[in-house]
């Protein structure tokens, strides 16, 4: 009987032990709302908003301001704030290899129409459900906080234009990346007939490269002929321990690959 209690004590530890390094990262950062933070947002306090049984929301959770177990506006991602209505692009047609620069709507199934949601200064920051069965709506209550994000932040976060959907000056997202240094479809935009293939790192380490199936479904991994780049290729929304406060996942400058523009372009 000693053995097969060991066995399940140690299965139980495998499965259990990596809780304990997850969450931490969040607190105090940009992205903590929670009430008794003390980080940029300690100012941040609840609204009005009334449960489904009529009970003001005292607090917010850490995770669930922007994911919600139940009655979630997607169940990729559980994603709890509402997205934006905005068409994104960018003015520019083309990269100088010739790649289309993209167009996108809210509801892209890659990660940046989830970061959009908050940075295109056209949806309010508050405008979470937070467990209650409701729409997403503000004018019913249901927001914890009708001031948009750039009465927050004072616009420095806000990267799209908050009435036109544009991009314009930001490193392109829903892009395709040349895995493997090879031409790469994404978002139905295939790498441009001018890119210098061998000036991409083949398999970038570091940062987050994505996968189209080109049936709509958007996965993580890069994947040869199908890969791409997301918001969250070179930001870890989760980390606020990343470089500069800003969720990077490299540096900000230097020579080596701890740099992050050479985690992916050989220059």
């Amino acid at each position: 009987m000693k053995g097969p209690k060991l066995v399940t004590l140690i299965v139980i530890g495998v499965f259990f032990a990596p809780l304990a390094w997850g969450g931490p990262g969040l607190v105090n950062g940009h992205h903590d709302f929670t009430a008794n933070n003390t980080g940029p947002h300690s100012a941040y306090t609840p609204g009005t908003a009334l449960d489904a049984d009529g009970n003001p929301i005292a607090n917010v959770g850490l995770c669930t301001y922007c994911h919600t177990p139940h009655k979630a506006q997607s169940t990729q991602l559980l994603w709890n704030h509402k997205l934006s209505a905005q068409t994104f692009s960018y003015t520019d047609a083309t990269t100088t290899a010739g790649t289309t620069l993209p167009s996108f709507v809210g509801t892209w199934n890659g990660a940046s129409a989830k970061c959009l949601s908050c940075h295109d200064g056209s949806v309010a920051i508050g405008d979470v459900a937070v467990f209650i069965e409701e729409p997403h709506d503000e004018a019913s209550g249901n927001s914890l906080d009708p001031t948009r994000m750039t009465a927050i932040d004072g616009g420095n976060f806000v990267i799209a234009n908050s009435t036109t959907g544009s991009l314009d000056g930001n490193h392109p997202v829903a892009v395709p990346y040349p895995f493997g240094q090879a031409s790469s479809t994404y978002n139905s935009i295939t790498t441009g007939p001018s890119a210098a293939l061998t000036e991409f790192v083949a398999a970038p380490t570091g940062v987050r490269l994505y996968t189209d199936n080109g049936a709509g479904s958007i996965s993580s991994g890069g994947t040869a002929g199908q890969s791409g780049i997301e918001c969250s290729s070179c930001h870890d929304p989760h980390d606020v321990k990343s470089v500069a406060d800003l969720f990077l996942l490299g540096n900000l400058d230097g020579s080596d690959p701890s740099y992050l523009c050479l985690k992916c372009h050989i220059k």
